[in-house]
């Protein structure tokens, strides 16, 4: 008789159920997660992580540190010792390492690294060639969703009367071709790599 019960067990009645798990302030998951980024390197070639490390350690140099991992092959997790460090590669980036373009996005508590979309990298955009009284940001939103989409304008750099270009922040999707028939700078590092797709120049 135990033997059949043990036969007739079944978790099919509960296996849609599912669990549901609630992480409160505080808690040392949380905590370890709150200043940590995932990132992968737009390349089809091995990434040589020591080295890596130490550049990127040397390009961003943290106040507080920083700690570089690969977590899974191609996936190299950066943990953040303070919320200001974070932020600063975030905001001043695309980063580089050996001209290959590094994606980074938030670690999202619940979800599995390899599941974290990594697909998009913001640019510093110069729409050049716009007419006097047309360097506005109303202007520019559209124009950079044209390109990808609006993040944020450059309102520094386009306060002065006598400026050369509008300057924009754009997410663009790494996995889509540029537009044909455009004409922009992107900036990375301080280079400007001009991107004429005239030539059916399509990846960056």
């Amino acid at each position: 008789m135990a033997s059949e019960e043990l036969v007739n067990l079944s978790l099919h009645d509960r296996e849609e159920e599912g669990f549901a798990f609630e992480f409160e302030e505080g808690d040392d998951d949380a905590e370890d997660l709150r200043w940590c980024l995932i990132g992968r390197f737009l390349s089809d070639r091995t990434i040589h992580a020591n080295s890596m490390m130490v550049r990127m350690a040397d390009l961003w140099k943290p106040m507080r540190g920083v700690t570089i991992k690969e977590a899974k092959p191609g996936l190299f997790l950066f943990r953040f010792n303070h919320q200001f460090d974070m932020e600063e590669v975030l905001n001043n980036g695309p980063w580089t390492f050996d001209n290959h373009l590094l994606i980074m996005e938030r670690v999202q508590i619940g979800v599995q690294i390899e599941n974290i979309p990594l697909y998009h990298a913001d640019f510093w955009v110069q729409i050049h060639g716009l007419p006097m009284g047309l360097m506005k940001e109303k202007v520019g939103i559209p124009l950079a969703n044209a390109i990808g989409s609006f993040v944020e304008y450059d309102k520094n750099n386009n306060s002065s009367f006598w400026r050369q270009y509008m300057r924009l922040r754009v997410k663009i999707d790494v996995r889509v071709p540029l537009k044909k028939d455009t004409f922009f700078y992107l900036e990375i590092l301080y280079i400007y790599i001009i991107i004429c797709l005239k030539n059916d120049l399509t990846t960056i």
